[in-house]
């Protein structure tokens, strides 16, 4: 009995916090920050650099885990004609 009036009234009260949330983001940030959209475009330009930071991380780990696989299939090929 007590659950199901807990899940009752769960959802209504995290909608609620949800908005008091979003509120309370926007009103910091402002939006006549983003109207001019320096602020905007200074946000989309550090994620950018993210994300070429992960993709240049991401292709290095590539080529150490095509070495590694190439490095312990000829240890396994080494292995076997002995």
């Amino acid at each position: 009995m007590w659950g199901f009036a807990f899940m009752f009234w769960l959802v209504p009260l995290l909608l609620i916090s949800l908005v008091f949330r979003r509120r309370r983001w926007y009103g910091r940030r402002g939006a006549q920050s983003w109207a001019d959209g320096t602020d905007l475009r200074r946000e989309i330009e550090t994620q950018r650099g993210t994300i070429e930071r992960l993709e240049t991380t991401v292709s290095q780990l590539e080529e150490r885990l095509d070495f590694t696989e190439r490095l312990l299939a000829g240890r396994h090929e080494a292995g076997a004609t002995s």
